[in-house]
């Protein structure tokens, strides 16, 4: 399938749906889930991820960026522990994973980042 990128469209965009909520309509499969999917189990357990979201249409860095509820899932079951989020040129942010687990934001119906 075509990603949004190809499109020139974000079907989640047109559809007024808030950053970080229905990601089952995105087009894309999320950069966290394609580094999941192609690594072997052995070498996700305790091991980092590192992300960057850049804004397709103004080609910034996402600001306050996060992983979706549905790669935070994969994220935790894959047995990463550490994931590093690049905020600027030069700043990243550092989620220790066992934080997601303590602090499940999910239980409380917050949703987006």
């Amino acid at each position: 399938r075509k990603n949004c990128s190809d499109l020139n469209v974000c079907i989640r965009q047109k559809l007024q749906i808030p950053r970080g909520e229905r990601y089952e309509v995105c087009r894309s499969v999320h950069a966290e889930a394609n580094a999941i999917i192609s690594a072997p189990r052995d070498k996700m357990l305790g091991s980092q991820l590192y992300l960057v979201g850049i804004d397709m249409a103004t080609k910034d860095y996402v600001q306050s960026a996060n992983s979706c509820s549905m790669c935070k899932r994969m994220i935790i079951n894959a047995g990463i522990e550490r994931v590093y989020i690049r905020d600027t040129k030069d700043e990243y942010r550092v989620i220790e994973v066992q934080d997601w687990i303590d602090q499940d934001e999910s239980l409380e119906g917050v949703f987006g980042y």
